[in-house]
């Protein structure tokens, strides 16, 4: 089974992997709502294959809008937005004029009736405008189609950051949530400490891969296991939040939020999501009946039921 610790040593920051811009062939007319807002209409046409598409809307609208003079940043390509519901990705996310304005392709009626859910979605957070590029006119009337996703594994990518270990809780006081013991976080955080319990080596295998740390690739299970002394690591989750992982076999694997700046929706929605993702891979190795952890099999259950007895306001926090 694989050492954390030099594994730990060994993982360094993942650069983004930026690939050339891509033109596609025009071959027919891309509706859009640009005007809708105000804002000019962009020459492009969509190929049909995203990820090309998304390399030359990118290069159209900083190039467009530059001429045009009209402010413009991309915020994000890919972003996730969590909610109570489960995950919406975005697939580039923008600032225009000081409006921030979430841009969707649309290719099928099956895109279109998602990017109406989207739109509904959006619209209910107060802040953003959905805007889009499609193949296919959005006239008429669509009733909306689930645009959420479970949160997977595959959320979270590698950060280089090293923040301040004293603003990291697993939880703390909120007027939702003011007693640990009483609040839905410590029933998930049970929950997770309980369906991890002997299969944590899987989980720190499988979280590495969808890290995409390149000796886990492949399809094979890889182990690895948790450490005595604690160790931590940085990621980002979804809203590009900054989350710390902290592993050893006195408190098994926990999740650090910063206590000042996140709020208590994506905390609890991340707990909450994350357990059924833990609860679905745990029913997998178990149908493939694998051995369970022994020797480093932690504690984390115990721990969890001692926090909930000591009745403090900040749970988990790193002591420095």
């Amino acid at each position: 089974m694989r050492s954390l610790n030099k594994i730990l040593k060994n993982i360094g920051q993942l650069s983004e992997n930026q690939s050339g811009i891509l033109t596609p062939t025009k071959t027919k007319k891309t509706y859009q709502n640009f005007g809708n807002f105000d804002l000019p209409n962009l020459d492009v046409v969509l190929s049909g294959q995203k990820m090309v598409d998304i390399s030359h809307v990118l290069q159209a609208l900083q190039q467009a809008y530059t001429a045009w003079r009209i402010p413009l940043s991309v915020e994000a390509v890919h972003y996730h937005f969590i909610l109570e519901e489960g995950v919406l990705q975005v697939p580039i996310k923008l600032k225009i004029n000081d409006q921030d304005y979430c841009l969707f392709l649309i290719y099928n009626e099956g895109c279109a009736a998602a990017f109406i859910d989207a739109r509904n979605r959006l619209q209910a957070l107060k802040k953003y405008r959905a805007i889009y590029l499609s193949k296919i006119p959005m006239t008429g009337d669509r009733a909306p189609q689930s645009a959420l996703t479970s949160l997977q594994f595959d959320h979270f990518r590698l950060c280089s950051q090293n923040p301040t270990l004293e603003n990291y809780a697993v939880w703390w006081s909120t007027p939702k949530e003011p007693v640990f013991q009483d609040s839905k976080s410590f029933q998930d955080l049970k929950q997770i400490s309980k369906t991890l319990d002997g299969y944590e080596s899987y989980f720190i295998g499988r979280f590495f891969k969808a890290l995409n740390i390149p000796e886990f690739a492949g399809e094979s299970v890889k182990r690895v296991a948790l450490p005595k002394k604690e160790r931590t690591l940085t990621v980002i989750g979804p809203e590009e939040q900054i989350i710390l992982l902290s592993f050893s076999q006195k408190r098994g694997i926990r999740l650090h939020f910063n206590r000042h700046t996140t709020p208590f929706g994506y905390r609890a929605a991340i707990l909450e999501q994350l357990c059924i993702a833990i609860q679905a891979y745990t029913i997998r190795l178990q149908l493939r009946d694998l051995p369970r952890d022994t020797t480093t099999r932690s504690r984390s259950i115990e721990w969890c039921l001692a926090m909930a007895e000591k009745n403090e306001e900040v749970i988990g926090f790193f002591e420095v």
